[in-house]
């Protein structure tokens, strides 16, 4: 009996899952019993910042938890800022917890106003909403100038409330497809989450939202995966969880016959179709190292390449075969040539892959060596 009670309801929540409009939040909620990060991979408008959003607000409203709120860059941060956060806080959201918000510099706060007479000196009276209590709700930073945060964001004192949590939420944390590429996101992320957080490992919840997949992020290489179907993930390693979201049926319905739709029906932004490119991608035995290219000092930058053309993440392989300094300064010599030689073979798609991730990888470091040629 009750194990047809269990099908009956399993079928019930597949039901509500395959044809709920918008993303649910909180059955995810439950990995931060051991995981800090909670990245939401899904198409545009499937409902992913604004859940995390009401989460975050019903943790201050009805715990005093506040919150962090980061994008990319300062003008993302400022549009968010602009209007007393109007962005940043749905409307909705707003009236369902009865918000009134006021911003001062990248700060947010929840306000409270009285009715107070305003004595003028010309004998007028004049009735006035005052703020008579303003309460810290959101911080809101951007990566790319993490360096001017540096030593302003932690406070030492905030954990010492056993009810206090870290709550962060880091938004669009993938370019969108031709945008440019400024500075390191990776780098500007760990140091600003540094600036925030710094040795702190409990009592913390990242959220991460990100909309395509047509590229992989410099974020999700560092987590070193990338996924490729729908489903969630979990990475002990990491402490981090990955939420794929597959297109409901009622989001494929409200998305149809959009600007969007009509126009690019394919982009993996709107679609969160997932294409991913195996060509390069090779399992045969591996017989010796014949070269080693390095892109930075540290290890984790190191790629080997074996038998002349497949390449695979260094493993302490004994460095006696010749080395290809992508840069200079690397303790190695740097020969341009062999640094174009090293491009020109990626281009023209000469070198295997033992697996997708130093695929994606080894090309998401290309991309950071090009625009400084």
């Amino acid at each position: 009996m009750a194990s047809k009670f269990y099908l009956a309801r399993k079928i019930i929540e597949q039901n509500v899952a395959l044809y709920n409009e918008w993303f649910n939040l909180r059955p995810h909620l439950g990995h931060f019993n051991w995981a800090i990060f909670l990245i939401l991979l899904g198409g545009r408008e499937a409902g992913k910042s604004y859940s995390v959003t009401n989460f975050l607000v019903d943790q201050f409203v009805n715990r005093g938890i506040p919150f962090n709120w980061i994008r990319l860059t300062a003008k993302q941060a400022q549009k968010l800022l602009q209007n007393n956060a109007e962005k940043l806080v749905d409307p909705d959201i707003r009236r369902k917890y009865n918000l009134d918000l006021v911003t001062s510099g990248g700060n947010v706060y929840s306000v409270k106003r009285e009715l107070r007479e305003i004595h003028h000196k010309d004998g007028t009276i004049e009735k006035k909403l005052v703020i008579v209590e303003r309460t810290l709700m959101a911080r809101v930073f951007d990566l790319s100038t993490f360096y001017a945060d540096k030593g302003s964001l932690y406070d030492k004192d905030f954990l010492m409330d056993e009810s206090m949590r870290y709550n962060i939420a880091i938004d669009e944390f993938q370019r969108e497809k031709g945008e440019k590429n400024t500075f390191d996101i990776l780098y500007a992320l760990v140091n600003q989450l540094e600036n925030i957080v710094r040795s702190t490992k409990d009592r913390i919840k990242i959220f991460m939202m990100g909309n395509t997949l047509e590229e992989a992020s410099d974020i999700l290489c560092a987590f070193n995966f990338i996924p490729e179907t729908f489903g969630t993930f979990k990475l002990k390693s990491k402490r981090a969880v990955i939420v794929n979201i597959e297109p409901t049926e009622a989001y494929k319905k409200r998305r149809k016959g959009t600007i969007a739709d009509i126009l690019m029906p394919n982009a993996s932004t709107f679609t969160n179709k997932i294409d991913t490119d195996h060509s390069l991608i090779t399992k045969k035995k591996l017989i010796r190292p014949t070269m080693f290219i390095k892109f930075y000092k540290e290890k984790n930058t190191w790629f080997t390449v074996w038998d002349s053309n497949v390449i695979r993440k260094y493993h302490n392989e004994p460095m006696n075969v010749p080395v290809t300094a992508m840069r200079p300064f690397l303790d190695e010599i740097y020969q341009k040539e062999l640094v174009n030689n090293t491009i020109e073979l990626f281009n023209s798609r000469s070198y295997s892959f033992t697996n997708l991730i130093t695929f994606k990888q080894f090309q998401k470091q290309l991309e950071y060596l090009i625009p400084s040629r």
